[in-house]
């Protein structure tokens, strides 16, 4: 099942065990069935099973060994519960192994044939079966030999479940994806668009998980975050905080109760930084890619002050294309961040030079340039993820349902995906 509340896999054990049936026994008493198992993930999980091996196969890699008699009598103790007065004879046993093998109890699930695999992409509230627990055993009617005088005095044990291996992978499900080197000021837009507390520092590798937040556009065109003042780095907020509340200084609360009215919404999500030759797993490139496959739209945020940012642009370009084939050709919006850092002269030419790369290759692509601190140039920014994000949900859903709109948009029809 999935839960809303869970954001990471953190939740699952390595090991899950699922209950082993109980033992059947004598007074005509079948063993009883296992409770199941439950595992709660989140949304976007993906899980593969990698392995499966049964009972049969544990047990003859333990005892594969001991002396035949050893074996026999160990065989006879894991399948049944015998009543304590007097002995039971070996037909009796073959007996009722034959009953067990005729019930099923002895089945093996096939070790061949297609392999469990599920892409969780929305809420599941009934639960999915992996795998099916153990059985309860049968009682001693089951053993009865119709010319003998007096019940069975064996049981069955109640039956484990086989043992799979499961791969859990977890892909982040966000409309809009942020992309970037380290220290491009990734944290700083999403805090800046969304209001979520991402840390934010003048190092590399402030952002070691991904973060989500929503952003809230209004019908007048505003939107929830804005306003919020400049943004610092977080262990000056944290200090001007702890500031506060050593001198009692009065902090006005925040304003409640408003009135505007949604327009709509999108999620996105902050990536940690990507570095050249990620798609190779440098700097644990692969675990960050993976969020980047599911968004709708992803952004560039390229470093204004860094001395060539396209050629910034088309590493991240070439690393997600290595990754996983078309990702570099989804929708896109390039932000040159850091705008208040540089010369105007410097800046400008380094903005043309993007630009004219981007309208060479025909993408269509929106160049935004911003300073996420200061927020300026947000507005542009939201405006345009919303619109494409808008865009590419209802070409999905067209898609989705076989049909095309009677009059369809140009905009973005070549990066369906």
């Amino acid at each position: 099942m999935t839960s809303p509340h869970l954001s990471d896999l953190s939740s699952v054990g390595k090991r899950i065990i699922g209950l082993q049936g109980g033992s059947g026994s004598g007074s005509w008493k079948h063993g009883r069935k296992p409770l199941d198992t439950t595992i709660k993930v989140p949304i976007g999980t993906v899980v593969r099973e990698i392995k499966r091996e049964d009972e049969s196969e544990r047990w003859d890699a333990d005892v594969k060994d001991l002396p035949r008699e050893e074996r026999t009598r160990r065989w006879r103790e894991r399948w049944f519960v015998k009543h304590p007065s007097g002995e039971i004879s070996d037909p009796d046993y073959h007996h009722a192994f034959d009953i067990l093998d005729r019930k099923g109890h002895l089945d093996s699930p096939p070790s061949t044939g297609d392999s469990f695999h599920i892409d969780i992409t929305s809420p599941i509230t009934k639960p999915i079966l992996l795998t099916r627990g153990g059985k309860g055993g049968l009682g001693n009617p089951h053993f009865h030999i119709p010319a003998a005088l007096t019940p069975s005095r064996l049981a069955s044990r109640g039956v484990q479940p086989p043992t799979y291996t499961f791969e859990l992978e977890l892909k982040l499900l966000a409309d809009v994806g942020l992309v970037g080197f380290p220290n491009a000021g990734k944290s700083t837009i999403l805090r800046a668009l969304t209001g979520r507390k991402a840390e934010v520092a003048g190092y590399s590798f402030t952002t070691l998980n991904p973060q989500i937040g929503v952003v809230r556009v209004y019908e007048d065109n505003t939107w929830a975050s804005d306003g919020e003042g400049i943004i610092e780095e977080s262990e000056l907020e944290r200090e001007k905080e702890q500031k506060i509340w050593d001198t009692g200084d009065y902090v006005p609360a925040p304003e409640k109760g408003d009135r505007r009215v949604e327009k709509n919404r999108f999620t996105i999500s902050d990536n940690p930084g990507l570095l050249p030759q990620a798609s190779e797993n440098v700097g644990l490139g692969h675990t960050f890619l993976r969020h980047l496959e599911r968004c709708l739209v992803h952004v560039y945020v390229l470093d204004l002050t860094r001395e060539d940012p396209m050629a910034d642009l088309n590493v991240l370009r070439e690393e997600m294309e290595q990754w996983q084939k078309g990702l570099a050709e989804r929708e896109a919006v390039v932000v040159l961040n850091k705008g208040d850092e540089v010369d105007e002269e410097v800046g400008r030419q380094r903005v043309e030079a993007v630009r004219k790369a981007v309208e060479e290759e025909k993408k269509g692509w929106n160049v935004v340039i911003v300073s996420a601190k200061y927020g300026l140039g947000l507005d542009k920014l939201v405006s345009t993820l919303s619109t494409q994000v808008e865009e590419k949900k209802r070409l999905q859903q067209f898609a989705n349902t076989d049909t095309r709109p009677s009059k369809p948009s140009s905009f973005g029809l070549k990066s369906i995906s």
